[in-house]
C-alpha cells in the first residue's frame, strides 16, 4: 500500500504527506467613522461634524477650552490636533488630544517667540511647517514629541509674500503665496532645509490661499475669483492647469479638505461648507452644503478617520482556511 496519503480540502486534492507552513493574508483596515473639524473664526470655536456619511454631515459638538481666539488652520497627526491661533496676544498653535474625537482635551501650545499670525499647517514625517503670514516666512518645528514641538528653523528665500496654505506631495512643498498671486514650490528632501525650485500661476490664480491633493491632482483655492483651480502634478514641479470649478456655489472659498472621494470647500462668504464628489477628480460635482447654523467664517478644515481592526487570515496551502484572527 502506498505510503502517501491524499488530503482533500474543499475539493482541492493532491498527494502529499503534510501541508506546508500556512501563509498570512492581511485584509486592509476599514474605516468605521470619520469626523470633520471646522474652525469658526469669529466664534473662536472649532466645530465637530460626523461625516461617516460624507454628504450628510451631523453636528456633534464644538470646543474652545478658553484657548482659542480667531482659530484658523487645522492639522491632525495621529491623535493630536493642531490649531493655528493667530489673534494678537495669542500668535500660537494650540495642541489638543483627540483620542475621544468629540471631546478634545487641550494639552499645550507653542510659539517660541517666532509666530506672528500663524495661518496654515503641513506635516512631513516629524517635521511641522507653519505659515507665518506677518513675517512672510514658513516656520519649521520638530514634532518627534508631538505635544512639545521644537523650533529648528524657518525659510523664505525672498520668494514669499503673505504665505498662507501649504501642501506636500512626496518631496515637494507647495506654498500659496497670496500676496504675489503665485504658488511657490520647494524641494524638501532635506525637510529642515527647503530649496526653492520654482513657482506657477498660469494666469489662472488671483489670490491663491489653500490646497488639497488627491493622487496626481492638486486643487488650489482661488479666493479672488471665487473658484477652485485644478492642476495635474504628475510632474510635481511642473503643474499643468486642467480645469476649474465653481458651480455657482462658491462665495469667497478659502480652505479645502478631502475624505476619500468627497471634497469639502469652506465658503466664508456664505458661512457654509460646500460638498463635491470628486470620483472624477478633474470634474467635481456639487452634492450639497452644510454649516450655515454653526459657522461664522470657516477658516480651517481637518478630517479624522477612525479605522477598524486589521484582520489576518491564516491559509493552509492545500486550499483550506485554517483560522481567522483579528488584532
Amino acid at each position: 500500500m502506498s505510503q502517501n496519503k491524499i488530503n482533500k480540502y474543499n475539493g482541492c486534492s493532491k498527494p502529499q504527506i503534510s501541508c506546508p507552513i500556512p501563509t498570512a493574508i492581511f485584509i486592509p483596515l476599514t474605516p468605521i467613522s470619520s469626523f470633520l473639524y471646522v474652525s469658526s473664526f469669529f466664534d473662536s470655536t472649532v466645530q465637530i461634524y460626523n461625516i461617516t456619511n460624507p454628504i450628510a454631515p451631523i453636528h456633534v459638538g464644538e470646543f474652545n477650552g478658553a484657548n482659542l481666539n480667531f482659530p484658523s488652520g487645522l492639522l491632525i497627526k495621529d491623535n493630536i490636533l493642531y490649531v493655528a491661533n493667530p489673534a494678537p496676544g495669542n500668535n500660537a498653535v494650540e495642541i489638543y488630544n483627540i483620542s475621544n474625537p468629540t471631546a478634545p482635551i487641550h494639552v499645550g501650545h507653542f510659539n517660541s517667540g517666532n509666530l506672528h499670525f500663524p495661518d496654515q499647517l503641513a506635516i512631513t514625517g516629524t517635521i511641522l511647517y507653519v505659515s507665518n503670514g506677518s513675517d512672510n516666512n514658513i516656520e519649521i518645528y520638530n514634532i518627534t514629541n508631538p505635544i512639545v514641538p521644537v523650533r529648528i528653523g524657518e525659510f523664505n528665500g525672498a520668494n514669499l509674500n503673505i504665505p498662507s496654505g501649504l501642501a506636500i506631495t512626496g518631496a515637494t512643498l507647495y506654498v500659496a503665496n497670496s500676496g504675489n498671486k503665485s504658488v511657490e514650490m520647494y524641494n524638501i528632501s532635506n525637510p529642515i532645509n527647503p530649496i526653492h525650485v520654482g513657482q506657477f500661476n498660469s494666469g489662472n490664480l488671483n489670490e491663491p490661499v489653500q490646497f488639497a491633493i488627491t493622487g496626481n491632482i492638486l486643487y488650489v483655492v482661488n479666493f479672488g475669483d471665487n473658484t477652485v483651480e485644478i492642476y495635474n502634478i504628475s510632474n510635481p514641479i511642473n503643474p499643468i492647469h486642467v480645469g476649474q470649478f465653481n458651480s455657482g456655489n462658491l462665495n469667497e472659498p478659502n480652505i479645502l479638505a478631502i475624505a476619500d472621494t468627497t471634497l469639502y470647500v469652506s465658503n466664508i462668504g456664505d458661512n457654509t461648507i460646500e460638498i463635491y464628489n470628486i470620483s472624477n477628480p478633474t470634474a467635481p460635482v456639487h452634492v450639497g452644503q452644510f454649516g450655515a447654523e454653526d459657522l461664522d467664517v470657516p477658516n480651517g478644515l481637518a478630517v479624522l478617520t477612525l479605522l477598524g481592526d486589521s484582520t489576518k487570515l491564516q491559509v493552509i496551502s492545500c486550499c483550506r482556511a485554517h483560522f481567522i484572527s483579528t488584532f
